[in-house]
Parts: structure tokens; C-alpha cells; sequence
């Protein structure tokens, strides 16, 4: 009976090591997965980290890099009719050869007769000046501006080579508003009309500019070298137009056109004798097809306007005089224009 006790309990026994080594082995066989599922969820979290750093650290470096930021470039704006067309037709061609942007103060005249497209802009801070050194010179500096800046112009800049590689874009700047336009066009059919003129295309018209007042009463311009052209000079224009063209006709524009009347008065002239607005004699003559120009920026940008043949005269400035030893005639008169 003790024997079979004894075999009992050690078969129970041999159960029950069957039934821990049993649980044992799953015990261990769940520790291995977990610890595996521990080992492929840290890989997943670090790679996860790691690329999410990677972009992060890409994000902000991209944001980082700083936007080329638009640069401007604007002219202090001087004088009248005439200087203020030089400063700006000289900004514009500027503002293109360093491929930045002009811009104009919300009161500029021009803007007033002109169809000018540059716009206004708040101030403009990291602002840089250039000052025009001697005026009525050509200065090649202006075109080697640091872009890095915004910049401001000080000067006339009176030089076709400004905005040469920009005139047909100047052109297209400088068209006159419709209200000047209308007047215009209404008072060079009356001036034609006055002369019984009915068919324009068998004339040639011809704009004499003849600019007096300061160039010959302001005793500070006339001693520094201003002049203007002598009778002489007119009448030998004319003569030469008249022999390229036998239906000639010319009209007058000046600021002493009481000068004129007494001086030229032959059939085939006209003079604007309403007191008009600077730009509404400047459209009047644009109606024309070439030019005499005797002084002063106002004849030059109607010449310019006009295009055609243009006839200047070539004793301007004083000859020795101040002025004279700063001018240069090469760089301000076009190469095409004809020297009288």
C-alpha cells in the first residue's frame, strides 16, 4: 500500500513538471516575441525620428535661404517740362540695365500728361544715393549701381546714352493722355485750317522750337554759357528743309513768339499763339514730321518725339564759357541729328 502511494505521487509529480516546463517554454517562447516586438517597434520609432528630423532640419534649411527681395530705384525730380522727360526717360533706362524696378513719387507731374507706367512704392529703406557729378555729361558710373541696394538719383542726366537701348519702350512711356491728345490734335487742325490747308499728306511739316527767355534775360545763364540760336541760324534751317521739300510748312512754338512773328513771316509759316500748357504745345508740334531745334531740353524731347530729320544748332553752348568746358555735344545731341 506504501508502494503504490509512493507511485502515485511521483507520476503526479512528473505531471506537474510536464505541465510547469510546459509553461515554461510558452513563457519563454512569449518573452523572445515580446522582446523582438520591443526590438522592431524601437527601429521603426528611431527611423521614424530620423527622417522626421531629417525633413525638419530640410524644412527649416529651405527656410532659411533669404528671398531675393525686389530692389527700386527712383530720381529726384527737378526743373520743368524738358528735365523732368530727360530724368525720367534716364531713370527708366537705368532702372532696365540693373533689372530693377522704377518707381516715381505719387505727385510726379509727368504722370499728369504722360502715360508713364512706373508706379509709387512705400519709402524705401537700405536706400543708397548717386549724385550726378557735372550735368550735361554723360557718366558711365551710373550704370554699375550695387543691386544689393535700393538707390535714389540726383541729377539732370541729359544724354540720349541713358536710355538708348530703351527707346522703344520710352516711346510707349511718353504717350501723351487722351484730354492732351484731343487738344492737340484740335489746335494743329485749326493752325492748318488757318491756312487752307485741307489735304496734310501733301505737306511736310516742319516744328521750329525757339527757346529765348532765360537762355537771353537771365544774366546768371547767359554769363555761365547759355545762348540761344541767332536768326541766322533759323533761316539757314529752313533753307535747307525747303530744298529737300517744296511742300514744306512750318510752325513755330517759342516763349517769345513776338520774336518770332517779326523775324519769319513768309506764306508757308504758322506760329501756336494760344498760351497752352507746356504739353499741349509739345503734342501740337508732335503732329509734325521733322524738327528745328535751336536750345534748351523742351526742343530736344520734341525733336525726339517727333523723329524724323532734326536740325540743332551747333554753337550752343557759349563757345569758352564755363558751360562750354562741361558739355558735351557727343553725348547729348544724337548721332543722326544735324549740326547747323
Amino acid at each position: 500500500m506504501t508502494g503504490v502511494k509512493r507511485l502515485c505521487m511521483k507520476l503526479k509529480a512528473a505531471g506537474w513538471s510536464k505541465h510547469i516546463l510546459m509553461l515554461i517554454l510558452t513563457l519563454g517562447i512569449c518573452l523572445v516575441l515580446f522582446n523582438n516586438y520591443k526590438e522592431q517597434n524601437l527601429i521603426y520609432s528611431v527611423s521614424t525620428n530620423i527622417i522626421t528630423n531629417v525633413y525638419s532640419a530640410e524644412l527649416n534649411k529651405v527656410n532659411a535661404i533669404p528671398r531675393s527681395s525686389k530692389k527700386y530705384v527712383k530720381v529726384e525730380f527737378s526743373g520743368r517740362l524738358g528735365n523732368l522727360m530727360f530724368e525720367y526717360a534716364s531713370l527708366y533706362g537705368i532702372a532696365k540695365h540693373h533689372n530693377i524696378t522704377p518707381i516715381v513719387d505719387e505727385g510726379c507731374k509727368l504722370r499728369t500728361f504722360f502715360k508713364i507706367s512706373a508706379v509709387s512704392v512705400k519709402p524705401l529703406l537700405n536706400l543708397k544715393r548717386y549724385v550726378e557729378k557735372k550735368g550735361n555729361v554723360y557718366e558711365e558710373n551710373a550704370f554699375k549701381l550695387d543691386t544689393k541696394y535700393n538707390w535714389t538719383l540726383k541729377g539732370y542726366f541729359q544724354s540720349w546714352k541713358y536710355f538708348i537701348d530703351n527707346s522703344r519702350e520710352i516711346r510707349k512711356e511718353f504717350q501723351f493722355k487722351e484730354n492732351v491728345q484731343i487738344e492737340a490734335t484740335k489746335q494743329f487742325q485749326e493752325i492748318i485750317k488757318s491756312k487752307n490747308i485741307t489735304n496734310v499728306n501733301k505737306h511736310t511739316f516742319i516744328a521750329v522750337h525757339v527757346r529765348r527767355g532765360d537762355f537771353v534775360n537771365n544774366q546768371h545763364f547767359v554769363n555761365f554759357g547759355y545762348s540761344s540760336a541767332n536768326e541766322s541760324y533759323i533761316n539757314n534751317a529752313m533753307t535747307k528743309f525747303r530744298s529737300q521739300f517744296s511742300n514744306a510748312f512750318f510752325i513755330f512754338s517759342s516763349d517769345d513768339i513776338a520774336w518770332c512773328k517779326n523775324r519769319f513771316n513768309e506764306s508757308n509759316i504758322a506760329f501756336i499763339n494760344k498760351k497752352n500748357s507746356p504739353e499741349v504745345d509739345m503734342a501740337i508740334m508732335s503732329h509734325c514730321n521733322h524738327t528745328i531745334v535751336t536750345t534748351g531740353s523742351y526742343g530736344w524731347w520734341t525733336a525726339w518725339l517727333i523723329g524724323g530729320t532734326t536740325i540743332y544748332f551747333k554753337d550752343f553752348p557759349r563757345k569758352g564759357s564755363k558751360l562750354d568746358k562741361i558739355f558735351d555735344s557727343t553725348t547729348y545731341n544724337l548721332p543722326s541729328w544735324i549740326a547747323m
